[in-house]
């Protein structure tokens, strides 16, 4: 059999700057220790990536015990491009870029948008055309673009949105075609998944809730984003838990977990009990904390419902945490308690349930460390 050796070489550099990047700064003699390539090797693989401008010489490192010169380090070079993460919710565009290393740079959020079929390619377009104008050069620009959609997203594709009609829109090809860099799409329950992971890599196995215009949950096992055979992993909001005379869901069917427990239906359920049309998620929350009958009530319900859904998914799944992320559960402190106290069966013991990382910028930096991996590994 014959080697390729320029893949060889290549797959050596990948290697050294993912080494890098996941670890921090690292020395010539400390990468050879610790990826197993001979010095020589080593040091004109350094000199390629600085001439590309991927890594810096950053300082000076300890000396070892037997003494010696202290050796350089070398770090990735942060600035040397962005990542663009694009989260489309029912009624909102968040975009927000990101640095090689992960530190946010900038973010936009457009609020209270009608999402429309016919025009938001066009919207994403307009929007992102002024965003990245205003972004500071760098040498590799634009290293990917990330659209999270609320739906289920298989092969970069989008298959099923049923909070707005987006299913089969081709994003990745008009954007590409613009932008002149990957254009990727995924699930935000997945990319929330990937950010609480990131956060505690301790854990091998977790389960992310989204709760937002519907629920979905990104789910990590074995350190792994599983997603199924047809993306339709985690898709808990379509979990039937009413079986007669349920809410029709657009899914299909009736009686799902999003249809009773989701922030829209909540918020939903208040505005018509109360009669406040114009009543927003801080509103309920605010009335919720000062035991306002109404508000209580709703809370208490969504809360039951899903402590419900995670009890099946905690059989389903078995994971070691559940995290949660919305703005109600942000807002409410002790949120994830109440839902943990209501866990009865055996399968949910000891499964601690915590408020997601990073808050509402979650999904945007699940998307960013997606671009930038497969950037460093491209």
């Amino acid at each position: 059999m014959f080697t390729n050796r320029t893949v060889i070489r290549e797959s050596n550099e990948r290697i050294v700057l993912n080494t890098i990047a996941q670890k921090g700064p690292h020395s010539r003699a400390l990468l050879s220790d610790t990826i197993g390539l001979n010095k020589a090797t080593i040091s004109d693989i350094v000199k390629k990536l600085i001439a590309q401008k991927l890594i810096n010489e950053v300082g000076i490192g300890e000396s070892t015990n037997l003494g010696g010169r202290k050796p350089i380090m070398l770090e990735l070079n942060a600035k040397a491009g962005f990542s663009v993460s694009v989260d489309i919710g029912y009624n909102y565009i968040d975009v927000m870029a990101q640095r090689l290393d992960g530190t946010a740079y900038k973010r936009e959020l457009f609020p209270f948008i009608v999402i429309k079929r016919e025009t938001i390619i066009q919207e994403i377009s307009d929007i992102l055309d002024v965003f990245l104008s205003s972004l500071p050069k760098s040498p590799f620009g634009i290293v990917g673009i990330l659209i999270a959609i609320h739906g289920v997203v298989l092969d970069n594709q989008i298959q099923f949105t049923p909070a707005y009609d987006l299913a089969g829109l081709d994003f990745s090809s008009a954007l590409h075609e613009q932008f002149a860099c990957p254009v990727y799409l995924e699930n935000e329950a997945n990319l929330l998944a990937v950010s609480d992971h990131t956060k505690e890599e301790s854990y091998a196995n977790l389960v992310s809730i989204s709760i937002h215009s519907g629920i979905g949950s990104g789910v990590i096992l074995n350190n792994e984003l599983y997603t199924g055979i047809n993306g339709y992993a985690g898709e808990i909001g379509h979990m039937q838990i009413v079986t007669e005379n349920g809410r029709p869901c657009p899914c299909g069917a009736s009686g799902c977990l999003e249809c009773y427990a989701s922030e829209k239906n909540i918020l939903d359920t208040y505005q018509t009990r109360t009669g406040n049309k114009n009543a927003l998620v801080t509103d309920l929350c605010r009335a919720f904390t000062e035991k306002e009958e109404e508000a209580m009530a709703v809370i208490n319900d969504m809360v039951r419902y899903l402590a419900t859904g995670i009890q099946n998914l905690t059989a389903l799944y078995n994971p070691e945490i559940i995290f949660i992320n919305s703005e109600i559960s942000r807002l409410i402190p002790d949120f994830t308690k109440q839902i943990e106290s209501r866990l009865t069966s055996f399968t949910s013991k000891n499964i601690a349930i915590k408020e997601s990382h990073l808050g509402e910028e979650a999904i945007l930096y699940g998307a960013g460390y997606l671009i930038i991996q497969r950037f460093l590994a491209s």
